[in-house]
């Protein structure tokens, strides 16, 4: 036998030769190309998965902070309407000691006569 000859023989009850079928990969995946194809692969899909894990992070602190602002903004409305209270009771007393203290009485004591019943 020449050494360029190639055995035709059957290989099947050789160990060492395995079925194409029995391969994990196919055949035309073998060889860099499908090693880095298939590395290519799990690298997008790591990134894909460290994205989603991220938007999913950004998500939860857009939610915390609206709870941040949604509370401070609360308290803040609260404490403004109070100091508008405390404004307009301390203008009314303004308005008051500056008005003709004859009339407050009257408007006070609903003193008003038939005549100026349409003024209050």
């Amino acid at each position: 036998m020449k050494s360029g000859d190639r055995v035709t023989a059957s290989t099947t009850n050789n160990p060492y030769h395995t079925n194409q079928m029995d391969l994990p990969f196919s055949p035309e995946e073998t060889g860099a190309v499908g090693t880095f194809r298939e590395g290519l692969s799990h690298e997008v899909d790591d990134l894909v998965k460290l994205e989603l894990t991220a938007e999913e992070m950004l998500g939860d602190e857009v939610r915390l902070a609206r709870e941040y602002v949604k509370e401070d903004t609360g308290h803040f409305w609260s404490d403004l309407k109070q100091e508008f209270v405390y404004w307009e009771l301390a203008t009314g007393q303004l308005l008051l000691a500056a008005a003709d203290p004859t009339r407050v009485d009257w408007h006070e004591h609903q003193w008003w006569g038939d005549d100026e019943s349409q003024f209050h």
